[in-house]
């Protein structure tokens, strides 16, 4: 998979996350949430950039474990991102209510699952004609 090719994948993906926090936001009992789904949106492109050259570089390491390792690397981080961000937003901004939760949620399972399809698709480069970009 080319970087542009990535690219493009995850503007169309961001698109779809844009559009869900829009809507969501537009239910009353999100108001006083909103910010939560923008800056989890922009923390997720970012994993999900990091995610792409670090598993383009294991994907073609001489180490057959190295891809591996950062599945489990990202997956790991991920979800240990998502824990003190939740905890974090909780503890600072003591919400009135856990509405808070699922716009981050959203955003999780949106990018968790363009996350996962471009790791299947990284993980099938094996040849020196796979690292054109």
């Amino acid at each position: 998979m080319t970087a542009k090719a990535f690219y493009l994948q995850l503007a169309l993906v961001t698109l779809i996350a844009a559009a869900t926090a829009f809507g969501i936001n537009t239910f009353p009992q999100f108001a006083d949430v909103q910010p939560i789904a923008w800056i989890s949106l922009g923390i997720f492109v970012l994993l999900s950039v990091v995610m792409y050259y670090a598993g383009r570089k294991a994907a073609f390491s001489d180490n057959k474990h190295d891809f591996t390792n950062v599945s489990l690397g990202v997956t790991i981080g991920k979800i240990f991102i998502a824990i003190l961000f939740i905890l974090g937003y909780n503890q600072l901004m003591q919400p009135d209510s856990r509405f808070f939760i699922i716009p981050f949620f959203l955003m999780y399972l949106i990018y968790t699952i363009f996350e996962t399809y471009i790791m299947m698709k990284l993980g099938r480069l094996n040849t020196p004609t796979d690292q054109k970009e």
